[in-house]
Order: C-alpha cells, then structure tokens, then sequence
C-alpha cells in the first residue's frame, strides 16, 4: 500500500465523497454502525480477535437494482485512521462462494483508502448490473495495522476471514461496511429503524426473514427501497448496544439520499431495562419521557420533510428465560407503561401513521405474551413467521399517506 499522510487521506474522503452527482443514488443496503465494546460487556462482538492484515468477505443482499454501485464504509467510532488496502465486489453470496469475477473498489481513484477517526466514506462507482434481491460480496483487506472500532453486531447474516481461498474463521459481525447505494432511483426510499426487533435477533441466519426484509421484497416491484438501520440493544432515550435513536436517527435515517419515510420501532428496551442486568440502577421509565422522544423525533421528521411511521411495542412477558434477565426483565409495572405507551401512539397526531405491530404480535388469550407461532422461543423476538406478519401489517398507502 502507497503511504499517504492525514490530510491526503481527509483530501480523498472529501473526494470520493463528492463525486458523482450527475446521478441519482439509491440506498440498497444498510448495516448501522456502533461502537465495539470491551470484552467485560456479556454479549462477544463476533469479530475476529485482530482485522488486521485480514481479508473479510461479507455476503449481503440487495433491496434495489442498478447498474452500478457504490459502497461506504464506515470508522465512525473510531480514534484512530483505519487502513483498508483493497476493496472488491463480485455476484454471489452462498457461503464464501463468489459467482462471478471479483471487481476492484476505488477510492478517488485509488485502490486503497485510509479512513479518518469519525468518518464514513463512499467509493468510487463500480459497474455491475444487479436486481433488487441479488445476493453480493464485498470482500476488505485491511491494513497491517487496522484495529476494529467500528462495527455492527448480529449481523444475522455469516461472515469470512479469509485465508486465501479457503475460510479460516467465521464471523457474526459486520465489519466497517455500512451501506451500499446503487444508481438507479427508486420512487420511494424507507428506513427501518429500532431495536433487535428490527436488526433480526430471532430471525434465521443468513436467511433474510428479517421484518424489514420481507418488506423490501414486496415493495420493491412497486419502486420502494427498503433499507434496515435496526441496531440490538437499541434504546430511545439512552444508549444501549449502540446510541439513542435520538442521537443516531440524523444519520441513520434522514442523511439517508432520496429518504421518504421512516418506520420506527422502538421502546422495549428503554421500559425493560431498567432495574434488569443491563442497568440495574436506572431509573424507571415515564411515559412522559416516550412521549418527549418521540415528539423529538417527530420534529426532526418534519424539519427533512419525512413521513414518519411508529409502531407499537409488542409484548415481551417471560422474555429471557433461563438467563440471569428473566426475573427483572419484564414486570407487571413495565407491561402496564407498555400498553399506556402503545395506547398514547394510537391516539397521537405528532406522528404520521401507525403499525399496530402489538396487535399483530399478541397472543389473543393473553396480550402481555407474544403469540406462541410468532414467537422465535425467547418470548422477546418474533421469529420468522412473526416478522413476515410484521412487514404484511405496512401497507403501500400507509408509507405514501395515501387513504387505505
């Protein structure tokens, strides 16, 4: 790799950044980012111990066609510049296994790009036609001296540490890679956004049964791009695996090009955790403190000109079992803020529309449990019959406005 000082590498960021706005982008796929956590933190990243010098594939699929594209990669977590000496794309992603010829990715023209701490940066274009559901692979190799800060865990999706042609570790997380934005414009762009409700924990590995990605199957005939920014853990008001929606949804979602609408999904974890192993000394949550974040919310949404769609929280009793969670998790107290908290969104006008995902995902003979054929056995995530039934509740007409 050409060494290059820290400016060149912000003058090329600002480069490859910038060009190509002759044509209209269209987000395809999307993996938010989040910090690493230390290793005292109960839950493994699923990276391998070092990146460095390594070569990872990483298997994807498209929500939208095109006959280019463009990845971004992402060190927004970082404090440190993370050196990534080559980047390709090819066809395929069953396993490891490509089906076409790999395609080198330039930066500004070069085949490498040094990212700075905090920054995400977007690739030149690379020709490739793809449709809307094709399966990619971009494969990184990373610098001798690259330190993973940046990531996104349970990717529900499986990744490849590389040894040449043959895989020498496989991992659970996405690494650096944040987006993938495609040339061709769609008529509608939707985010969907929340927790581990909507990032998948609970939908089958490498089977693209997520709620968001039952979604970006149906509509993408019909010209909408649906891109998943779920992060585990996610929280409202507090960080969690990751930070805020309040903190992120700027990026995240209304940064996202040619957005039109959100779907929000969120607030489990703020009411569950307190008092539970993740934070045992926080206080209770208020519905007035859900209300004051989703009318921040809504004020954003206005400001950028997107329509925003929240649903209500399913229920999560007995979620846990069998893990040190299970006493605390769920009280008869957090249900009832639950259900005053879905009540207050059926009833609100800060928002533009409403999924009732908690009138879809109960059990009809007791409400504060999941459904048992919904229900991916944690009595906490849907599983991949729940999230099909989840993405059949969003309606066309209720992402445009229109009348149903």
């Amino acid at each position: 790799m050409k060494p290059i000082t820290a400016t060149t590498a912000l003058m090329l960021f600002a480069l490859s950044a910038g060009m190509g706005h002759a044509k209209d982008w269209t987000p395809a796929w999307a993996a938010s980012p989040e910090a690493v956590w230390s290793t005292e933190f109960d839950f493994p990243t699923g990276l391998p111990d070092s990146i460095a010098g390594q070569f990872i594939r990483q298997p994807l699929t498209l929500a939208w066609g095109g006959d280019s594209l463009r990845i971004t990669l992402s060190n927004s977590y970082g404090t440190r510049p993370l050196p990534v000496d080559a980047a390709t794309v090819a066809p395929g992603g069953a396993a490891a296994a490509l089906e076409g010829q790999e395609q080198p990715v330039l930066f500004g023209g070069n085949p490498w790009v040094i990212i700075p701490p905090g920054a995400r940066i977007t690739s030149d274009p690379v020709a490739l036609t793809i449709q809307a559901g094709q399966r990619i692979s971009i494969t990184l190799r990373y610098g001798d001296d690259a330190v993973a800060q940046d990531f996104h865990w349970d990717a529900r999706e499986t990744s490849f540490v590389l040894d040449g042609d043959r895989i020498d570790e496989e991992i659970t997380a996405r690494v650096s890679l944040a987006g993938v934005l495609t040339d061709h414009p769609a008529e509608m762009v939707v985010v969907a956004m929340g927790d581990s409700i909507t990032d998948g924990n609970g939908a089958t590995m490498n089977e693209d049964v997520r709620w968001p990605d039952f979604l970006a199957r149906r509509l993408a005939p019909q010209g909408v791009a649906v891109i998943n920014a779920g992060i585990s853990g996610g929280r409202l008001l507090s960080e969690g695996m990751g930070e805020s929606v309040l903190a992120r949804i700027d990026r995240d979602a209304f940064a996202v090009p040619g957005i039109d609408a959100v779907v929000l999904l969120i607030g489990t974890n703020d009411i569950a955790w307190p008092g539970s192993p993740f934070a045992p000394d926080e206080a209770p949550m208020t519905l007035e403190r859900l209300q004051a974040g989703i009318a921040a919310i809504a004020a954003k949404a206005r400001i950028h000109g997107v329509r925003l769609i929240v649903g209500t929280v399913p229920p999560f009793r007995g979620a846990l079992p069998g893990t040190p969670m299970e006493a605390t998790y769920w009280s008869a107290a957090k249900d009832t803020l639950r259900s005053e908290f879905n009540d207050w969104l059926r009833k609100t006008d800060l928002i533009d529309g409403l999924v009732d995902f908690d009138a879809v995902l109960r059990d009809p003979d007791e409400p504060s449990r999941l459904r048992p054929s919904f229900d991916s056995g944690d009595r906490l995530h849907p599983g991949d019959v729940g999230n099909k039934a989840m993405a059949a509740a969003i309606s066309l007409e209720l992402l445009k406005g229109e009348k149903q």
